[in-house]
């Protein structure tokens, strides 16, 4: 019994590693075919299409957005989105988040419907717009990506849940040492909170770099365009991508097609690269709490 067990296990791993295998396989291509796609020559591509291993490369597609004041504008853009977005977001998640598991909080229950109930029902987008624009006056500003972001129910319940597995013996140790509940999750809750903060921290951090909707809807200055809003344009528009030349070089044939490639692998590249430092945390954080005891 022991024996056809443990081939099963067996088997029932490779299967699953190829099966992984094979999924990886697949959600790696079309990075790889992006990537190709964008040092790929433009004559080549024409003739060709796109191909895993091209025969004629080229860099101008980098070379002309490098060069270009409106992707740097937009990197800038969409780094202070990202950053402020991110910081207030936890920093507002979590202290709601422990407000409503702090069993001393009376009022801990109304503040989870009111959470929970913006999960399930919402305005609509007319009653938004009207909101962030006339009421608010937050039109043309960054504040307008910022703030409708800015809390994710979601989020709050998955460090609710953490929170109500900390001791409460920690908070008990505080309050004998005279802290009040503000300091008390500064200095106790904080520090032994880092998987879930950077767990959430990467969810909100992907939000805000991706975001380009509410740019649309809110933003007439295109000197203000984050960047994913500028690829979005570009995908939908050919001649977009000519209007990222830099000013003195209206000679140069502008790659269209590599610059599509070229914008979409700048613009995932730090999320890319934040994903690797965070992957500690990461797995730990969504887990924690699931198991009690």
């Amino acid at each position: 019994m022991s024996i056809k067990e443990s081939r099963m296990d067996r088997l029932f791993l490779v299967c699953s590693n190829v099966f992984i295998g094979v999924f990886a396989l697949f959600c790696f291509l079309p990075f790889w075919m992006m990537l190709m796609g964008s040092i790929t020559n433009e004559t080549e591509i024409l003739l060709k299409g796109y191909s895993l291993f091209p025969e004629a490369f080229s860099l101008e597609a980098y070379r002309v957005l490098f060069r270009s004041s409106t992707i740097l504008r937009g990197y800038g853009v969409t780094s202070f989105i990202t950053v402020v977005g991110t910081a207030l977001g936890v920093a507002i998640s979590a202290l709601l988040a422990y407000s409503i598991a702090n069993k001393r909080n009376r009022l801990r229950n109304h503040f989870a419907f009111f959470v929970y109930f913006t999960m399930l029902f919402n305005g609509g987008l007319v009653p938004f717009y009207i909101l962030i624009s006339n009421w608010l006056k937050l039109s043309d500003t960054l504040w307008a990506i910022i703030l409708p972001a800015l809390l994710q129910p979601f989020l709050v319940f998955l460090m609710v849940s953490f929170f109500r597995t900390l001791p409460a013996e920690l908070e008990d140790s505080a309050r004998i040492d005279g802290a009040n509940e503000l300091k008390t999750f500064a200095i106790i809750m904080v520090p032994i909170s880092k998987p879930i903060i950077a767990t959430v921290a990467l969810f909100y951090a992907l939000a805000y770099w991706n975001e380009w909707f509410y740019g649309l809807l809110f933003l007439a200055n295109d000197q203000m365009y984050p960047l994913q809003l500028l690829l979005r344009r570009m995908i939908s528009n050919m001649m977009a991508a000519r209007n990222l030349i830099p000013a003195g070089a209206a000679t140069v044939n502008v790659p269209s097609l590599g610059i599509r490639m070229a914008m979409t692998v700048i613009t995932i590249g730090p999320i890319i690269l934040l994903y690797p430092y965070m992957q500690r945390y990461f797995v730990k954080g969504l887990t924690i709490g699931a198991v009690k005891g």
